[in-house]
């Protein structure tokens, strides 16, 4: 797969070419995630548009030629990546909240997560912007009204990709969490009954057996 990033005057372009097909439902599938990839099929490319109002482009760029492909791989790294960003917030006192798969993870059930979702809260974006600025691989925008949650970009940390997204609800008291200890930290991360019905849902068979495990030797039945 190549990446490679394409500016005109009002549009700054993703451009995914030679797409192996092991690759080509997800990306036809809109990823079949907690956020649409939003490419689009044009000829034998695949197409992201942005506004061309972000900062900091010419670090995007050479993140999105060098780790593009990351964002279609298993996040088999998660450990590191996880590490490096939980260290950084925590030294910078920013506030969030772990979603997704890797909340299982954290627990110690054997799931390898596909990325690492997290909501921060909208004070602490630009912190994030700030401290994390090599990381970054798609810019944080403001998607107003067209998602459920009004801000989001994407990490790439050692290969891992972390979704960033953040609301402009200023208590974030609608996000239900529990606090688990990992490593040297105490994390915020999603109740695994919720999980669990979100994977039964979704109707991933082997992660709702291994929740369903986990839950049944914790007497969380």
């Amino acid at each position: 797969m190549n990446c490679c990033c394409i500016e005109n005057n009002d549009k700054f372009l993703f451009c995914l070419e030679n797409v192996e097909d092991k690759y080509i439902e997800t990306l036809e599938n809109s990823g079949g995630g907690s956020v649409s990839y939003f490419f689009k099929k044009e000829g034998d490319k695949y197409i992201k548009e942005f506004p061309n109002n972000f900062n900091n482009k010419e670090i995007i760029k050479a993140n999105f030629q060098k780790y593009g492909e990351s964002l279609f791989k298993n996040g088999e790294n998660w450990e590191e990546a996880l590490e490096i960003f939980t260290a950084q917030c925590f030294k910078e006192n920013i506030d969030w909240i772990i979603l997704g798969s890797i909340s299982e993870t954290v627990r110690g059930i054997n799931i390898i997560p596909h990325d690492i979702d997290m909501v921060v809260h909208v004070k602490d974006l630009d912190k994030i912007k700030s401290i994390f600025l090599d990381y970054f691989i798609e810019p944080i925008m403001d998607y107003k009204d067209s998602w459920v949650l009004q801000y989001f970009g994407r990490l790439c940390i050692n290969g891992v990709i972390i979704e960033i997204a953040a609301d402009n609800d200023e208590t974030k008291d609608f996000y239900i969490y529990e606090n688990i200890k990992w490593k040297n930290y105490y994390l915020k991360i999603k109740p695994i009954k919720q999980r669990y019905e979100i994977e039964v849902a979704r109707n991933r068979i082997e992660r709702i057996e291994k929740i369903k495990e986990y839950m049944k030797e914790n007497g969380m039945e």
